[in-house]
């Protein structure tokens, strides 16, 4: 427990429950206000040990930091400092002393150490951060690996993400929703899908919330977004894949494709500064400096002719490659959010609504942040004859579809929305070099555990 309270006493002396190292200086200022004892209980992990035997020192580590421990001709605490082991669960009672030199400006001095859960050695891994593990070996062992602060960091701010991203369209008007995970048709067609059986009849797990959001704004709801699991199962193994994901969705109707991206940038920035605001100490444990992106618009016929300039064998009609998004963000800046519109609409899928001004050209467009792509979005179609053509168009069956098309028979709204991937936007804003760190327990092609 994190609750603190203060009992009083004839002596005014301070008895605590557990407190954790974030609340210690507001300790501090209400024991010196009030004149009361500076004895606390902390509970954590036991990050390190030293012994210069007339001295010992334990640092001791929870989720809000680390504070050292020093003990100081004390043949008790001294006897009970070598009974302990890195990573030991325990509680330690003691007196708080100033030490400019501390990270908190303070030390403790322990009256007694209790040991609560008792740590098997050797550690199957490094979390002291000194010896390099390999990826594969951590994510064996996350648990270990989460109590590193620079990894504890990155979910704390995913997490503040996900904070952002709800506050954000709640106060636009949207109202949050939870589609189904297990579907009976794909919903962006192909084949990469995972099949389930169904009490005797095959569905597949949602590659997307596409359909069913559709449904919602065209209903009463007319603003939603969620953030919900998806599965993909792409057979390959690269460093901005995974095969179970979180998306973050939006859809709004009367609604087109610019209207939507105009929202995707201003929610992005916002993420930014509040990020920057709240999570001052997780960016500096990870390293990594975030810094207002601006907005760059870009037609897919310029991307590509910039792309051509730039040296890169590409032509109009091809797809914009892991290379060329690299290549892009080398060009406009990596900081940037780079939208890539107007393109072909072959490229993009059966729901995607073609332009009043060219047939042939979508209101699609991808958004590409920090040399990968990081949202997918556009208008859609809501006129149920045209989007049968478009589910023929691009080799599905209509009657595989039929409830969805059903849906826009009975007065549909124009209407818009994208989808952006939460580990993606993760490993973006904290500089990581593999989305597999942006996942608690990530799932591939070569990892179905722990």
């Amino acid at each position: 427990g994190s609750e603190m309270c203060i009992r009083d006493s004839p002596k005014r002396d301070v008895l605590t429950k557990v407190i954790n190292l974030n609340q210690i200086l507001f300790f501090m200022d209400i024991a010196d206000a009030l004149n009361i004892s500076k004895e606390i209980s902390l509970r954590g992990w036991i990050a390190e040990l030293r012994d210069l035997k007339k001295l010992q020192f334990i640092v001791l580590r929870d989720r809000t930091g680390d504070l050292q421990i020093i003990i100081k001709d004390n043949p008790e605490m001294a006897s009970k400092f070598a009974e302990l082991t890195k990573e030991d669960y325990v509680e330690i009672t003691g007196t708080l002393v100033t030490n400019t030199q501390a990270r908190l400006g303070v030390e403790m001095v322990p009256r007694a150490i209790k040991i609560l859960s008792k740590s098997e050695q050797p550690l199957p891994i490094d979390i002291s951060g000194k010896i390099e593990t390999s990826l594969d070996k951590r994510l064996d062992y996350r648990f270990l690996d989460l109590r590193r602060r620079e990894i504890s960091s990155i979910f704390r701010i995913q997490s503040e993400i996900c904070k952002v991203f709800r506050e954000f369209f709640r106060s636009k008007g949207f109202i949050e929703i939870w589609t189904p995970g297990i579907i009976a048709e794909a919903a962006e067609g192909g084949t990469e899908l995972f099949t389930v059986n169904y009490f005797d009849e095959t569905a597949y797990l949602a590659q997307s919330p596409q359909l069913y959001k559709q449904q919602a704004v065209i209903s009463n709801l007319e603003k939603v977004f969620s953030i919900t699991p998806v599965w993909r199962a792409e057979p390959h193994d690269t460093s901005k894949h995974l095969n179970e994901l979180r998306q973050m969705d939006i859809e709004m109707a009367n609604a087109d494709d610019e209207l939507v991206m105009d929202l995707l940038a201003e929610f992005i920035q916002q993420v930014v500064k509040e990020i920057n605001k709240n999570c001052k100490e997780e960016l500096e444990a990870i390293g990594y400096e975030l810094k207002i992106p601006k907005k760059i618009m870009l037609e897919y016929n310029k991307a590509i002719q910039v792309l051509q300039d730039a040296g890169l064998k590409i032509s109009y009609g091809d797809d914009i490659s892991s290379e060329a998004e690299k290549k892009l963000s080398d060009i406009y800046g990596k900081e940037n959010m780079i939208f890539l519109k107007k393109w072909p609409l072959k490229l993009k899928p059966f729901y995607i609504m073609p332009t009043e001004e060219d047939p042939d050209i979508s209101t699609g467009f991808d958004m590409d942040f920090g040399g990968i792509e990081l949202c997918s979005g556009g208008q859609r179609v809501h006129n149920p004859e045209l989007l049968s053509k478009r589910i023929k168009e691009c080799g599905l069956d209509p009657k595989d579809f039929k409830f969805y098309i059903d849906s826009f028979k009975y007065g549909a709204p124009k209407h818009a929305g994208w989808s952006v991937g939460l580990e993606r936007l993760t490993m973006v804003f904290c500089g990581l070099s593999n989305i597999r760190e942006a996942c608690l327990f990530p799932r591939d092609s070569k990892r179905i555990k722990p």
